[in-house]
């Protein structure tokens, strides 16, 4: 990595979520304590993300939807706000290379996905284009995503073509290949990245 850009802060909180993940995994604990538990997480470090993204889906499955969109957005502008400056611009880098940064990088995704499944494509793209920019290794999919947009899909029209039971196989980076040339203005910059370093 050449440029380190942000790199979040070692959380203590972390290890006591993984911690709590396995338990809820051993024990039959009620979904009440669950959420209790997600929500003690939250009280000791609000800028941890993932106990948010826990409580969402927890939300979203019991089709609470409009509590699941306000827990993303609370995480989300903890996010944003430890990776903007005053100005309000993104840094340069935010690699998911550095495990500091992944809850963070969920959080962006997790907010720009439910935009696209709502219908705001135009906030979905930007936030998705940021995330690409960004982490030009792109783990976690942005530039599929960007392309499914620009293609007309909606965000379930894409799980059914492309989601195999909770993972993605080849299929989706052969269609990406054969697309994504279609749009230069989009992906231009990002081949000739991985061009010159060898990808």
């Amino acid at each position: 990595m050449n440029n380190p850009g942000f790199i979040d802060k070692n959380r203590p909180v972390q290890q006591k979520y993984h911690e709590l993940l396995d338990r809820i995994d051993q024990e039959s604990m009620s979904r009440q304590k669950v959420i209790k538990l997600m929500r003690r997480l939250i009280d000791q470090d609000p800028d941890f993300s993932d106990p948010y993204l826990y409580l969402h889906e927890i939300y979203q499955y019991d089709n609470k939807l409009a509590k699941a969109n306000q827990i993303l957005d609370t995480a989300f502008d903890h996010a944003i706000k430890l990776i903007t400056n005053k100005k309000g611009e993104w840094p340069e880098a935010l690699h998911w290379g550095w495990t500091e940064n992944r809850h963070i990088i969920r959080t962006i995704l997790n907010k720009a996905l439910t935009e696209w499944d709502q219908g705001n494509n135009d906030q979905a793209m930007e936030l998705l284009r940021k995330l690409l920019k960004t982490n030009p290794h792109d783990n976690v999919g942005a530039r599929h995503y960007i392309l499914a947009i620009r293609l007309g899909f909606t965000m379930a029209g894409f799980e059914d073509r492309f989601n195999k039971g909770g993972y993605y196989n080849n299929d989706l980076n052969e269609w990406f290949d054969e697309h994504a040339s279609h749009y230069p203005e989009e992906f231009e910059w990002w081949f000739k990245k991985m061009e010159k370093q060898g990808i």
